[in-house]
């Protein structure tokens, strides 16, 4: 009974031996989940967002017009990670309760607003990570210019306040190490090196590029930078900006609270500043009908590029419920009825909640998350682990340090009898597929892994493998999902436009080319090229092809006519640098000649127009029967496929083809 009411570090995780502070931060979430089902976890969402972005427009809407509306959605696009119903949300709201509660405590003290603002830091710290901003937030409103008359009595006020706050954020199961726990995850450049970080969430904001937060980050920064050169006459407005602004410059995870802060310190400055409000009412220069047009259409475009999922950083789509990478269900049907126990290995956060939701006994747990190996100082042990399987590094080799790597001992002390791998995470499913472990699915959000001759896993990894010989040789078409979505989500842009959600087939496929299932990688790819061709399905279509050749290439010595020329026009639309097979390739294909009818059939095909390409391969040469009978075994017709590989065999015994051909013909009867 006792260990049931631990904070919940210590018995859903087997290598958690200290407890944690934001104990609480998953109940308000679970509970709405209880009560209401994924459709209360999107109205929670859509509240708990509008409401705070609507509580600060209207902080600063009366004084600086539609200049607050404009601070606002910049605010809205550079915390957009804070948005979803994770405790990241919770910092956001307890980082803009804290600040106006201290805001009015600096303005007339007493003991009230004191006990509402320890009340509010002893809830943060027990429920997200980053409670130590509200900390920063105590120290700095009340020497704002405009919140306090500094006078000695009021600095003993604010000493204990300051004291006070920094104890109750020790009252938590952590205790005093809350505190330390907090700055880590805030800077945790400070305690880690750039490139260990660079592999988590806590990496540089800057570090994916020009997202939509990276922009609107920027503009933020930027002109809150300039607004305090030009304006500011006291020096702790530029330190508490860089309070705010380093750890969200520097830290991902960071962000959303640190642009709430941001936003607040700017609308701060601005309402305590007579002669910039004048500036930006812009009303001598641009009427502000004018300007309010100008950021109505603003917003409108960036909301329709945002509802499509194309804004830079923002893939996901207008809809209404759990994203399809989330689904647990077919991971559940899997691995739910096996009675394991030891441990799981999860390559990230959502398989790692996934087996604790599926597993609820805790006969098998993960060992620890990349959060408590953070905190505990044990980054480069998970992170080198994850390192180590992507990479097939399996044996006991030396690394650089002078310590031992490779998974399979680090496994077995763990008593490792799952491995967890994201559907897509093709580099790892390709070296798990060369070892031991291997898939019980091969279509779940989450792939399981099991260790083949280990008797819980065997009977499921045997009963996969003739599901993975139909999927790649038996008669099947692969259709684009529906563009209403799922069940447990709602694509409300694919409903409005018609056009599916092409990302979990493009997933799906590079899952079967790291499992080696080639035509069925093919078959996925079809309606994508044929409705989608964007540069990342073409990619996908061209490591396969890139594959097949360098296969094609050890059995006969060079690759086929088909895989050459498809791999030379792929190549030279979207990306020639990408060259894993080696300069051999290129060479035979810029240095051969190809009948038009070839050359145009292969167009076709790597537009996924294949009814095209198969009727423009008329001839009977090996090279053009060959490459039909690719062409129709990827089209889901094994029969006609089988009947041209067995005439090509006929007509041409000598052929170096011959080899592959009679291979694929035994694999498809």
């Amino acid at each position: 009974m006792t260990s049931d009411l631990a904070p919940p570090g210590l018995i859903l995780t087997a290598g958690t031996p200290v407890a944690e502070a934001d104990w609480l931060g998953g109940l308000p979430f679970y509970l709405t989940y209880q009560l209401a089902g994924f459709s209360g976890l999107m109205l929670l969402k859509f509240v708990a967002v509008g409401l705070l972005l609507y509580f600060l427009l209207k902080r600063f809407e009366e004084q600086l017009n539609w200049i607050s509306f404009f601070i606002v959605v910049l605010a809205l696009m550079a915390a957009n990670t804070g948005w979803q119903p994770t405790p990241r949300l919770l910092d956001c709201w307890f980082f803009y309760l804290t600040w106006i509660l201290t805001e009015r405590w600096s303005r007339e003290p007493d003991r009230k607003k004191i006990l509402s603002i320890l009340f509010l830091l002893v809830l943060w710290a027990n429920s997200s990570p980053l409670c130590l901003l509200g900390l920063a937030v105590v120290v700095i409103i009340p020497c704002l210019p405009g919140n306090q008359k500094q006078n000695v009595q009021r600095r003993k006020k604010l000493s204990l306040l300051i004291l006070t706050s920094f104890i109750a954020l020790m009252i938590t199961p952590r205790g005093w190490y809350t505190p330390y726990d907090s700055l880590i995850q805030i800077l945790p450049v400070l305690f880690y090196d750039n490139q260990l970080l660079a592999l988590t969430v806590w990496h540089p904001t800057f570090q994916n590029g020009a997202t939509i937060e990276v922009i609107s980050l920027g503009v933020m920064t930027i002109g809150t930078a300039l607004f305090l050169i030009l304006y500011s006459t006291s020096w702790i407005e530029t330190v508490a900006f860089l309070v705010f602004a380093i750890p969200g410059w520097m830290n991902y995870d960071s962000l959303p609270p640190c642009i709430i802060g941001i936003t607040l310190l700017l609308g701060h400055c601005m309402l305590s500043k007579q002669v910039p409000i004048n500036f930006l009412n812009l009303k001598q220069n641009v009427p502000p009908a004018l300007g309010r047009l100008f950021l109505i259409l603003g917003i409108l475009f960036l909301s329709w590029k945002a509802a499509s999922g194309v804004l830079p950083g923002q893939s996901q789509r207008l809809g209404w419920g759990i994203a399809p990478e989330l689904d647990i269900t077919l991971l559940n049907q899997t691995i739910g009825p096996i009675d394991y126990e030891g441990t799981g290995h999860c390559m990230g956060i959502a398989s790692t909640g996934m087996l604790s939701w599926i597993k609820p006994d805790r006969k098998i747990r993960p060992v620890r998350t990349l959060r408590q190996a953070l905190l505990q100082g044990r980054l480069f042990e998970e992170l080198s682990l994850n390192q180590e399987l992507s990479n097939g590094w399996e044996f006991q080799k030396p690394r650089s340090n002078g310590s031992w790597g490779g998974w399979w001992i680090r496994l077995k002390n763990r008593n490792c009898q799952l491995l967890l791998v994201p559907n897509g995470d093709s580099k790892t499913i390709r070296a798990l597929i060369n070892s031991r472990w291997q898939p019980m699915s091969v279509d779940a959000s989450v792939l399981p892994f099991g260790w083949s001759g280990e008797i819980l896993s065997s009977p499921l990894i045997v009963k996969l493998l003739p599901v993975k010989d139909f999927l790649n040789r038996g008669q099947w078409i692969f259709s684009l999902p529906s563009p209403s979505g799922t069940p447990e989500c709602s694509d409300w842009w694919g409903i409005i436009t018609g056009d599916p959600n092409m990302k979990s087939a493009l997933l799906q496929a590079k899952t079967f080319r790291a499992m080696k299932l080639y035509t069925a990688a093919l078959r996925v790819l079809r309606p994508l090229l044929q409705d989608y061709h964007t540069p990342e399905v073409m990619r996908e279509f061209q490591l396969c092809q890139q594959e097949l050749a360098y296969q094609e290439k050890l059995d006969t010595g060079n690759p086929s006519d088909l895989r050459l020329l498809t791999y030379n026009k792929t190549a030279e639309e979207y990306d020639r640098a990408l060259d894993l097979t080696g300069p051999i390739i290129r060479d035979l294909a810029e240095s051969q000649q190809f009948p038009d009818t070839f050359e145009k059939a292969i167009e076709n095909y790597a537009r996924g127009n294949w009814e095209a390409a198969i009727n423009l391969l008329s001839t009977t040469d090996s090279e053009t029967q060959y490459a039909k009978a690719r062409i129709l075994l990827e089209s889901g017709d094994p029969e006609r496929a089988a009947a041209l590989l067995q005439q090509m065999i006929q007509q041409h015994p000598d052929d170096r083809l011959v080899v592959p051909s009679q291979t694929l013909l035994e694999s498809i009867q």
